[in-house]
């Protein structure tokens, strides 16, 4: 008789490019492979059915009614090949092995890019986590349905041994007692320290490790002894490009806090971090710093981290409330420290966010939902739970919890199309005169001195492009006070029918 279960047994895929491995580390990528079969192995007696798949592989791809990749940096390709083997396998997890050089991320295109924002493009996984398909609209990946994480390598770096290690962590990991999570260690920067403390409140109950850079203390960024050893780590700091480091800051005082070099030997294994900090988890090849270091990122997995979340790029939020970065991770780690695989956590703390700053967008929550990147293997689950994998009586039980759970996200995923209005470019920035006079004086009370016209958005459906109740967003932004530094201060204010309802400031990571 059939089971039931025959299309959730493959839990989990695990895709990369077997050419661009190749070509990147040479013969030498067969260990990798070898270590991969390892993995699979683990799974196994975790009671994971884990499929390997090679996105260039013709025959493998065809098996699976997929189109392989025959340019391994072809977004649209890799985005249509991954639906594919999604729709296929319906697995629980989507494991991508590499960095953008052998798995691309997807440039999604920024809606504010030169004066109000200098990015232009956010690096993301978030649309292999969606089923729309390919585009470079950040705006069609609002509801997000499939737990998605990437085990990297060090971009344009062929160190064998870099990936293996990552790999070795992963298999030799297992999953402890919530309490050794809820020991924790936070930095964050003096000017930040209010918001930071909401965040701590809301994910461990107390604010009471809070460091503060720069602060009473002696911490230069490179002293670290004992303070990391938390398995819980929960960073706001300043963060910049191809930047092995994070940064404090009280008013024009930027002092290092953190660098990616001082990390090993004082990470414990399984160590899960959610960094808001600009960059946070960009990937980069280390020649594009002077001291040709890899990024914190990097050094975290490879210092036995199991789990990091991060920022792409720019990152944003209030300066003493919570919002955009703020929430996302916070999200994050609470469902972490509740029993959630990592990939499971932010998947349903992008859901959370995408909901509770819905059913209108801004521009800077778009990014947000869009720019935060998932490092590691998505099915390790840091907390023991009564459903981990290994726990479960039969492998059957735990398909069917998996699936359910499945079922459950994805539906509220699809729910999040219908009730999220994405922000679109408003066809004219001609504003009423009565608002016009009102925001005037608002950017006089919130000292706004660049002349820069703002940027106005009006909120559709996605699926409809309908117009939604006139709501609109009017964006400004200019560079904070101190010359020379890369922040960035914004104002939105909020606008229905011709009267304000309201405003919010971000200030960037």
């Amino acid at each position: 008789m059939a089971t039931p279960f025959i299309r959730m047994l493959t839990t989990k895929l695990i895709i990369t490019n077997r050419s661009a491995l190749e070509q990147k580390y040479g013969e030498p990528y067969q260990l990798i492979l070898d270590d991969l079969k390892a993995l699979q192995a683990r799974d196994n007696e975790k009671l994971l059915d884990t499929r390997i798949i090679f996105l260039d592989d013709a025959a493998q791809m065809q098996s699976a009614n997929a189109t392989p990749v025959t340019v391994y940096n072809d977004e649209a390709q890799c985005k249509q090949a991954i639906d594919q083997l999604y729709r296929f396998y319906t697995p629980g997890y989507i494991v991508i092995l590499g960095s953008q050089d052998i798995v691309p991320l997807q440039k999604l295109k920024n809606l504010l890019p030169g004066d109000h924002d200098p990015d232009a493009f956010i690096p993301s996984d978030l649309p292999y986590a969606c089923d729309t398909p390919y585009d470079t609209d950040p705006g069609k990946f609002i509801s997000p349905t499939r737990v998605v994480g990437r085990i990297p390598d060090i971009p344009a770096v062929a160190d064998v041994n870099y990936l293996r290690t990552l790999l070795s962590n992963i298999i030799n990991a297992r999953p402890v007692a919530k309490e050794e999570y809820q020991s924790y260690f936070s930095i964050s920067t003096y000017d930040w320290q209010e918001s930071t403390r909401h965040s701590l409140l809301g994910i461990f109950g107390n604010h009471d490790k809070m460091l503060i850079s720069p602060g009473d203390n002696e911490l230069t960024g490179t002293n670290w002894t004992t303070e990391l050893f938390p398995k819980t780590h929960f960073i706001n700091c300043h963060g910049a490009i191809n930047n092995p480091g994070y940064y404090g800051q009280k008013l024009t005082d930027f002092p290092l806090i953190l660098r990616s070099d001082v990390l090993a030997d004082k990470i414990s294994p399984g160590t899960v971090v959610a960094a808001e900090c600009c960059y946070g988890g960009q990937l980069f090849d280390p020649k594009k710093n002077g001291a040709k270091r890899m990024s914190i990122a990097n050094s975290y997995l490879l210092n036995k981290a199991l789990g990091f979340l991060g920022s792409s790029n720019i990152a944003y939020g209030p300066s003493t409330g919570q919002g955009l970065a703020d929430l996302l991770t916070q999200f994050f780690l609470q469902n972490v420290l509740n029993g959630a695989s990592t990939g499971r956590a932010l998947l349903e703390a992008r859901q959370k966010f995408l909901n509770e700053m819905g059913p209108t967008l801004d521009p800077f929550e778009l990014k947000t939902a869009a720019q935060f990147n998932l490092l590691g293997d998505p099915s390790w689950q840091p907390v023991v739970n009564n459903m981990d994998p290994g726990v479960a009586e039969t492998r059957e039980i735990f398909i069917n919890t998996l699936q359910n759970r499945r079922d459950n996200l994805e539906a509220r995923g699809k729910m999040l199309d219908d009730f999220i209005h994405v922000p679109h470019p408003a066809d004219t920035d001609e504003v009423d005169p009565s608002v016009h006079s009102a925001i005037s004086q608002l950017l006089q009370e919130k000292q706004f001195t660049d002349k820069t016209l703002p940027k106005v958005f009006i909120n559709r459906k996605k699926k409809y492009h309908q117009q939604a109740h006139s709501v609109k967003f009017h964006v400004f932004s200019e560079p904070a006070e101190h010359e020379g530094t890369p922040i960035r201060k914004v104002l939105v204010v909020k606008e229905k029918n011709n009267q304000i309802l309201g405003y919010r400031e971000y200030v960037s990571k």
